[in-house]
């Protein structure tokens, strides 16, 4: 290795990472600069230092190959391969799926990168790993992804993941936290002048204004030199370079290089720089078709462009590739492409002889359109969706028939949705809806739109779902009364309250052309009118018979779990939101994960699973920030913040909700309004309640009236009560009662009848709080709300004197904020149970050892005590096997114990108030 000057502080860093790799540890570093700047040269430096006691893997991406579905992942893995036999059946079936070496397993995008972790960990159980990965900007978009996976869940598996990228563009390691982040500059001049060696003092000098502290400039600059040159003996200007850019004077000087040199070499470096396989065998195959053979790579050999070792032929720096690329004409480029395309094809790869000879057309190409849309399908049974995506657009631009381009551009853009690239799934739908004819097409379309619409924060168009849906309703009327639904939520929660009228009057021209269509219109027509009572039947009915039909797509078991929150019917909709997530994560739907994470915690939390919705909201908000959905972003943070607020955590609930709200409420943020409010109200801060949810827009409160009214209404109704403005309760109020009535669910009505007996007096006041009371036994839903009417009963007869009466009261609403660890509603009811003459203190509770755990290794240690493998949990979790060891290996000394078998006999429910010790 190329002695490197300066670079010290660089230097420590990944001296450090390597280090930590040793010692069992995991972390990720990013090398980003200018073409020439050092990137190669740093990751050349991590490899020596670890060559003598570590494995060391390489990567890079390759330009010509940015449209390939995993290329730059199989040329990182390819050595490793054939250790994929040691991991599970299924993590192994998708790395083979992926690399084509199996056929039609399913190998969605979490599969695939926990069988890529775990690969790494199984390589680094054997000894430390460093894997290098250069010009990631150059990944296709599935081995980006599958990289980003991976380095967001690196823990304790001993690998050091060093990524260099040129300026301006991302990395796999886009907000990953406690990623090093080494931003190289220019070389100062002293480390610039040692690294040009001995020259002439005015030429050193020429050079260093020249190169402007670029390394890879400075080497090439003084390796130009003639020794007339070297010596100082001719003029400067014989080698001054044209003014430009660093990079491209770079870009310039390498690509004369190439020229400069055979024509066969240059046809051999052309193949080889367009496919990232590095396959000797391949290259000559090609080369062959192309009039050269091996030997015209000796003057590439010669001149260091390239190094060949056994049967792989790699290139000696990243823009010796690009040059040899980008420096040959568009017809050498489609021939070599050609070539390609048939040495795969000999070789038994369709699908990458189908992208080669893709890239090897210029125009509409029918055939070559067909082709790639098989690839596409295929990639759809074993690649996941990223990689449909890319196959169908490409499909998409070599057609010339409008109606089947927007067919294809459809298929791309659902399947960039489900795979969380919503750029290029936006991208995609705006190019194929002015050109959209066929009602399935513009429905789909439709759909991806609407999503966006929402996952973005943008206005919603539930018209224009509408009009799809009509177009639909005589060929697919089920299909066409599920996107109704879903028009519907988008006008129910855009916060635009005339959209409801507005979609009534659209619905009521739908054919009604089959039973699901006249329930949903019905529905419309009602809720348009507040006619809430009359509309839930025919939701229940829609609801039951669309969950019950087999083969549902995702995006409608989505729609259908939004309305069983609607309906207030928590279990069920906890039942249906744990199979929908599981069935996004099975599916690889990561775009839809967040939202099936969001179903799935706003269950939790009316449970008063906490610990659970720390978990899932925590995961979901990773995903929804990793694919770029500020709208779940929002949700998952305003969740988080409502247990925050709970636990009176005032300094984590600010933290989680300051961003969200900083430019004022939208819809995304409800649920961080409504704990700044909770937290206030369990604080006594009444009027500060008042004036927080006096800025909500009407509209807004009414976005999910489950969790609307319990944590909104339900907290304005009390701080307007104890700040003595009880009017600005009474409009609420009746909303509250006439959903929770037409409902029937014993929760809600218990909530709203708690609220009336707020709002009066004496007898009146005692016999709705008497009626709270029982509907909060009938049913276990949401026990912070039952706590909060056993609190508020206990108080109404506290200042009755009836304080016998109240003591029960209070004592039940102790237990269950002691259990759920609401430290302020604690404090409260303890002062209430003094007020009465309580005499012996309630005894203190000490928390519980699960309390001692983070949410992540409280999941390890119930998947170990149930019996699973730490492969299992990792498969389960999306973590490696070592990571889960390791998780395992801090929660033993917090529970006290030392092995799985101690935990088989641990109580490990976390909302269980008896969680302290072993069963």
């Amino acid at each position: 290795m190329a002695e490197i000057y300066g670079r010290s502080t660089e230097r420590a860093v990944i001296d450090e990472v390597l280090a930590r790799a040793r010692a069992g540890d995991s972390g990720v570093v990013v090398v980003r600069g200018e073409a020439g700047i050092g990137k190669t040269a740093l990751l050349e430096y991590a490899a020596a230092g670890a060559a003598t006691d570590m494995r060391v893997l390489r990567g890079a991406g390759i330009e010509s190959e940015t449209k390939l579905p995993f290329s730059g992942l199989h040329l990182l893995l390819a050595p490793v391969l054939h250790l994929r036999n040691k991991l599970p059946g299924p993590q192994s079936e998708a790395l083979g799926a992926a690399f084509g070496l199996v056929d039609q397993a399913r190998s969605d995008r979490f599969l695939l990168g926990l069988a890529t972790l775990s690969l790494l960990g199984e390589v680094a159980a054997a000894e430390p790993l460093l894997v290098l990965v250069d010009d990631t900007q150059w990944l296709d978009q599935c081995s980006a992804a599958v990289l980003s996976w991976v380095a967001r869940r690196l823990r304790a598996e001993g690998v050091a993941l060093l990524l260099a990228v040129r300026d301006g563009y991302p990395t796999p390691a886009e907000g990953v936290p406690d990623v090093r982040d080494l931003r190289l500059t220019a070389l100062d001049r002293g480390s610039s002048a040692m690294l040009l060696g001995d020259l002439a003092g005015h030429v050193k000098d020429h050079l260093l204004a020249e190169a402007q502290g670029n390394p890879l400039a400075l080497l090439e600059l003084s390796a130009a030199l003639t020794p007339e040159q070297r010596a100082g003996e001719l003029p400067s200007a014989t080698f001054h370079l044209h003014h430009g850019p660093m990079s491209g004077q770079l870009e310039s000087a390498f690509a004369q290089r190439v020229r400069a040199l055979p024509e066969r070499t240059r046809s051999l470096l052309l193949a080889a720089a367009a496919d990232d396989s590095g396959d000797l065998h391949l290259v000559l195959t090609a080369g062959r078709r192309l009039g050269a053979d091996v030997a015209d790579l000796e003057p590439a050999e010669d001149d260091r462009m390239v190094h060949i070792c056994g049967d792989r032929l790699r290139f000696t720096h990243p823009l010796f590739r690009a040059a040899a690329y980008r420096s040959s004409s568009l017809q050498a480029r489609l021939a070599a492409h050609a070539a390609l395309a048939e040495a795969f094809g000999e070789g038994g790869m369709a699908d990458r002889s189908a992208w080669h000879r893709a890239a090897a057309v210029h125009g509409a190409d029918e055939s070559v359109a067909a082709e790639m849309e098989r690839t596409a399908e295929n990639a759809r049974a074993r690649g996941g969706h990223a990689a449909v995506a890319t196959a169908y657009h490409r499909a998409a631009q070599l057609t010339s028939d409008l109606g089947q381009r927007a067919r294809r551009l459809d298929a791309a853009a659902q399947a960039a949705l489900d795979a969380g690239m919503t750029s290029f799934a936006t991208h995609l739908a705006d190019r194929a809806w002015p050109i959209a004819r066929d009602p399935m097409v513009r429905a789909g379309l439709a759909m991806v739109r609407a999503a966006i619409a929402q996952e973005q924060d943008l206005r919603a168009r539930p018209e224009e779902t509408v009009e799809a849906a009509a177009g639909l309703a005589k060929q697919a009327p089920d299909t066409a009364a599920t996107m109704l639904l879903f028009a519907l939520i988008s006008a129910w929660s855009g916060g635009e309250p005339y959209q409801l009228p507005q979609l009534a009057a659209s619905t009521a021209i739908v054919p009604r052309s089959s039973p699901m269509l006249a329930e949903v219109t019905a529905a419309i027509a009602h809720l348009a009118d507040e006619r809430w009572a009359q509309a839930v039947p025919h939701i229940r009915s829609l609801v039951h018979e669309i969950s019950s039909t087999a083969n549902l797509a995702t995006w409608q078991r989505i729609t259908v779990q939004w309305w069983f929150l609607w309906l207030a019917d928590i279990h069920a909709g906890q039942e249906g939101a744990v199979v929908l997530a599981d069935r996004c994560q099975a599916q690889g739907n990561i775009g839809l994960l967040p939202r099936a994470l969001l179903h799935l915690a706003r269950t939790q939390l009316l449970l008063g699973r906490h610990r659970d919705v720390l978990s899932t909201s925590e995961e979901g908000l990773r995903v929804a920030a990793h694919t770029e959905q500020p709208h779940f972003v929002g949700h998952h943070a305003g969740l988080l913040a409502c247990v925050a607020a709970i636990e009176g955590d005032q300094a984590r609930c600010a933290e989680l909700t300051e961003d969200i709200l900083a430019d004022g409420v939208s819809e995304r943020g409800i649920e961080c309004v409504y704990a700044r409010a909770l937290l206030d109200l369990g604080n006594g801060q009444y009027e500060a309640v008042l004036r927080r949810l006096a800025r909500v827009p009407q509209a807004l409160m009414r976005h999910h009236p489950a969790i609307d009214h319990s944590l909104g209404t339900a907290t304005l109704v009390e701080a307007a009560v104890r700040q003595g403005h009880p009017t600005l309760a009474v409009a609420p109020l009746a909303r509250l009662r006439r959903w929770a009535h037409a409902t029937g669910q014993p929760w809600t009505v218990a909530i709203a009848a708690r609220c009336q007996a707020q709002l009066a007096d004496g007898e009146e006041a005692e016999r709705h709080y008497e009626q709270a009371i029982r509907l909060h036994r009938q049913d276990d839903a949401y026990p912070f709300e039952a706590a909060r009417t056993h609190l508020l009963y206990g108080e109404f007869l506290r200042r009755r004197r009836q304080r016998n009466r109240a003591r029960p009261l209070l004592r039940s609403a102790l237990d269950i904020f002691e259990q759920l660890g609401a430290a302020p509603w604690i404090d409260r009811v303890r002062a209430e149970l003094r007020a009465t003459g309580e005499t012996s203190q309630p005894k203190e509770r000490t928390s519980g050892l699960l309390d001692r755990l983070t949410s992540q290794e409280l999941q390890v240690v119930r998947l170990a005590a149930a019996g699973l493998s730490n492969a299992d949990i990792a498969a389960r979790l999306y973590l490696s096997p070592r990571t889960v060891g390791y998780h395992l290996y801090k929660a033993y000394p917090k529970l006290g114990i030392s092995s799985r078998n101690d935990l088989a006999r641990m109580d490990l429910d976390p909302d269980d108030p008896d969680n302290s010790g072993l069963s």
